[in-house]
């Protein structure tokens, strides 16, 4: 004999049980509205803080890579110049954005280079030249800063400052050094 109650369909306690139970069953397996919201607005804030210190970390990666660039393509140009016994211009130009080089050489009116090491090389969008200055000749405060390279070396020595990296040009030694803060003056 069976001893569980039957209930009828139609009673308040049945309908009400079942649909309580579903109900339940339902909301366990879903969040509400509001606990995504909250989710979504500390994911937010969590990338809002922690964006500019990882774009931070990489802009410093990126003005060594240029100035390293930089420093190895000066170098390049200094050899080429004596070894070649010509005249290579080479033209900062912060205002622009770029530098670019220019050849001295019978026939070549414009001065444009066909080395593709040579190319004008546009700086990184981060990148904040703070001074540039010759030596003998002091500080470039507006345009650009022109050295030429010639068959016997740079013609004077330079420094060029960028987002706390420093490219030194000594036309003594002929060393081209990339250092990270000041320089003590050495020339």
């Amino acid at each position: 004999m069976n001893t569980t109650p039957i209930l009828p369909t139609g009673s308040s306690r049945g309908a009400g049980f079942t649909r309580g139970r579903q109900m339940k069953q339902k909301r366990c397996g879903a969040f509400t509205l509001i606990e995504l919201l909250v989710v979504l607005v500390i994911l937010s804030l969590v990338f809002f803080f922690v964006t500019p210190n990882f774009f931070s970390a990489i802009n410093p990666q990126k003005t060594k890579q240029f100035m390293t660039n930089l420093r190895t393509t000066l170098e390049y140009v200094g050899e080429k110049a004596i070894l070649e016994r010509k005249v290579y211009l080479f033209t900062f130009d912060p205002d622009e954005r770029e530098y670019h080089f220019t050849v001295s050489e019978a026939g070549n009116l414009t001065g444009e280079t066909k080395d593709r090491y040579l190319a004008p090389q546009q700086f990184p969008s981060h990148l904040e030249v703070e001074s540039m200055r010759t030596i003998p000749g002091g500080a470039v405060s507006e345009g650009e800063l022109t050295v030429p390279f010639t068959p016997t070396g740079m013609l004077f020595s330079f420094e060029i400052v960028a987002d706390g990296w420093v490219l030194v040009a000594d036309s003594v030694s002929g060393r081209i050094v990339t250092v990270k803060g000041p320089v003590e003056e050495s020339f």
